[in-house]
């Protein structure tokens, strides 16, 4: 009897999580609103398995031994420019201070700033590397999205991008409603959904993100740094759980039938970038044609307009070769 009746509540639970995958792949949101995408963001393994990975894609979704391994010493002039207006580099011997019009290092400005600009894009490496065991993106991928979009100066960029990763308000509202984790950490206990749609809720989450400090070692908050690295690969992964529900919505696979792990993340860097509608449309089209497993090759000559190529192209710069990790 006791066989039976947990047979019963395995078979309830099964038959209505297919239930509410079914009308999430129709479209369907109006009786069940978000509490569906919440269902189907847990449901959603393909983000965390990773296998299936083509071996030409393995230098970027390697997982190194230590953070020493994640090592750089880039001129990154953004960087420089930034220590340099906020005082922590002197640059008065230089050429206009040695900043540009756009308030990037000039050359001379560049070459004072080196050590801590060595220094800075170098701090964070620890907690970027706990988050694979923490969160489950993996580690190249994230320290090339933030080298990326704010060249490791985590603080507001045009008063709409926040932290490492330039986060923006929508981007965050977002991630909020796909991944109950990042809820977890960081929506006011018993604020509910309306951590998602808050708009002093989502400020006060963003600004945790902005992480310089005028009174701190090189203009950064250390502790406040590493927090909020994790809480970024948060955002991330709840980009992932959205892009293997766009490609369930756009071919009725499963994501990981669908494309292998690789392409997942890359197409996850699309959505990031560009946006949902860039992901569904290419893989809609795609799956047309092709009626079968993805690759990103498949996919990525299938982009168009500006929005979605722009998209494309991101995903390729960060998941391009940069570390002689295997193979």
């Amino acid at each position: 009897m006791q066989y039976l009746i947990s047979w019963i509540k395995r078979f309830f639970i099964v038959s209505i999580a297919v239930f509410l995958l079914f009308l999430s792949a129709m479209g369907v949101k109006s009786i069940f609103g978000s509490q569906v995408q919440d269902v189907v963001a847990q449901a959603v393994p393909s983000c965390l398995n990773r296998t299936n990975i083509p071996i030409a894609d393995l230098h970027w979704i390697y997982v190194p031994d230590n953070a020493a391994a994640l090592h750089t010493e880039e001129d990154y002039y953004y960087l420089a420019g930034q220590l340099i207006i906020n005082n922590i580099v002197d640059a008065s011997t230089c050429p206009n201070g040695g900043l540009t019009l756009n308030e990037y290092a000039n050359a001379c400005g560049m070459s004072l700033a080196h050590p801590k600009v060595v220094e800075l894009q170098n701090i964070i490496d620890e907690a970027i590397l706990k988050t694979w065991p923490n969160v489950g993106v993996p580690p190249v991928l994230l320290r090339q999205l933030i080298r990326q979009e704010s060249q490791f100066w985590p603080s507001i960029n045009s008063q709409t991008h926040y932290g490492y990763g330039h986060v923006t308000n929508m981007g965050i509202r977002n991630a909020l409603e796909w991944n109950p984790d990042l809820r977890q950490k960081v929506c006011p206990a018993g604020s509910g959904w309306a951590c998602t749609y808050d708009q002093s809720i989502v400020k006060e989450i963003l600004k945790t993100l902005v992480v310089t400090c005028p009174t701190c070692a090189n203009g950064i908050d250390t502790e406040a740094a590493n927090h909020s690295v994790d809480i970024l690969a948060e955002v991330v992964l709840g980009y992932c759980y959205q892009t293997a529900q766009l490609i369930y919505n756009a071919t009725g696979w499963y994501s990981s039938n669908a494309v292998d792990y690789a392409t997942l993340w890359k197409l996850t860097l699309m959505d990031y970038n560009a946006g949902s509608q860039c992901v569904f449309d290419t893989v809609a089209k795609t799956f047309k044609i092709v009626q079968g497993p993805m690759s990103w090759e498949d996919l990525s000559s299938r982009v168009t307009g500006d929005l979605c190529i722009r998209g494309k192209t991101y995903a390729n710069q960060i998941t391009a070769k940069y570390y002689n990790f295997p193979p």
